[in-house]
């Protein structure tokens, strides 16, 4: 059995590590791996304690709603209860949840540790909450039997800060064909129409970079954004945006997969202008779904856009060049509008497929299972 860590819980629940197991362990639990994911309470409110979806086990934990508390609380309860369950591997997930590695070491647990960004770099959280972050990165990295990464920046630095080799396991992306009577008729349950509007698909905390969009938006004259998610927490940020908000921005709060994807699908553009990522999974759907994108000139969106022959990429921050990247691709006419189109769904069939990180994952269980290890 194998014991995941670190995810709010899925399906249909806001976030990149929550898109990225559920994907993940989706292929998985179809190759016969027995799969049993800790849940945190606050965000599947009504599943049961124990459920089974998609051949995936899943134990809900009463978790406190403590955006300081909720990812080491959890963690360190539910690597305990793996090993009170007999599990032999956990897959821990995220360097806040990396704080309970060495205690599953020390209970005996084989170890695989993903990492999905330095969240330490986010401005949501204060100095302390940075330094247990930071904690939680190294003490995952030095101690998991099997480190993976979900980006090259950040299999670069595993290697350069540490001096250990982590193996790149991106998120990867599926996304099938839609009738345009179905997207039509979920952008009708909007008040949309299809391409008369920008779209973004991001939680509400100010390293998203949405108030910069928003003043953009507002700049080049786009008749209106759709802000796709909300915040996790109750949040000063979250409600200042909605507050102060124009009559041109809606926002529609986290929506079920199906319907964010057709509100993707429905836009003439895709912006996420973030200060940081780990490898954003909204950037990669909206490739895969044809809409052109513009997003901020950082290392993780260029992983994704390749270069701006794909999209468009812009300073962090700079208003200014997201207004006139916004304004350009606004006003793409049809014919360069498709191609770059078809440019972004090859990318991502090319360089984002699940079969790469599934490979990489059922490699290290493999090797955890197989190969008597010490646990100290």
């Amino acid at each position: 059995m194998i014991a995941v860590v670190g995810t709010r819980g899925f399906p249909d629940v806001q976030g990149g590590v929550e898109r990225h197991c559920e994907e993940l362990y989706s292929r998985l639990a179809a190759q016969g791996f027995d799969i049993l994911v800790f849940t945190r309470s606050p965000y599947v409110p009504n599943a049961p304690k124990r459920s089974l979806w998609r051949g995936i086990r899943f134990r809900k934990v009463w978790t406190p709603r403590s955006k300081s508390l909720e990812a080491i609380w959890h963690s360190v309860v539910c690597v305990i209860l793996a090993r009170a369950a007999g599990v032999r591997v956990v897959h821990i997930h995220a360097i806040g949840p990396g704080l309970a590695v060495p205690l599953a070491r020390a209970l005996g647990l084989r170890v695989v540790f993903t990492h999905h960004g330095r969240d330490y770099m986010r401005d949501k959280w204060g100095p302390m909450a940075k330094r247990m972050l930071r904690s939680g990165e190294f003490l995952a990295v030095r101690y998991a039997h099997h480190v993976l990464a979900v980006s090259r920046e950040v299999e670069q630095w595993v290697a350069e800060r540490f001096a250990r080799t982590a193996v790149y396991a991106p998120n990867g992306i599926e996304v099938g064909p839609r009738a345009s009577s179905d997207v039509e008729n979920t952008l009708a349950s909007f008040g949309l129409q299809p391409r008369e509007y920008v779209v973004t698909v991001a939680r509400l905390v100010p390293e998203k970079g949405v108030h910069d969009l928003i003043d953009a938006v507002v700049a080049a004259e786009i008749p209106t954004l759709v802000v796709v998610g909300d915040a996790d927490h109750r949040s000063r940020y979250a409600n200042g945006l909605r507050a102060g908000a124009p009559h041109n921005v809606r926002f529609v709060g986290a929506q079920p997969h199906d319907v964010t994807l057709d509100l993707v699908r429905g836009a003439r553009l895709f912006a996420l202008p973030s200060y940081h990522e780990g490898l954003p999974i909204a950037l990669l759907e909206s490739l895969a779904c044809g809409t052109p994108v513009v997003a901020s000139n950082i290392d993780p969106n260029r992983e994704v856009v390749g270069n701006h022959t794909n999209g468009w990429l812009v300073p962090p921050g700079n208003v200014t060049e997201l207004t006139a990247a916004l304004r350009e691709a606004w006003h793409l006419d049809q014919r360069k509008c498709a191609a770059l189109a078809q440019r972004g769904i090859r990318l991502v069939a090319e360089r984002f497929s699940w079969e790469h990180t599934v490979n990489a994952v059922t490699g290290a269980y493999r090797d955890l299972t197989e190969v008597p290890l010490r646990t100290g």
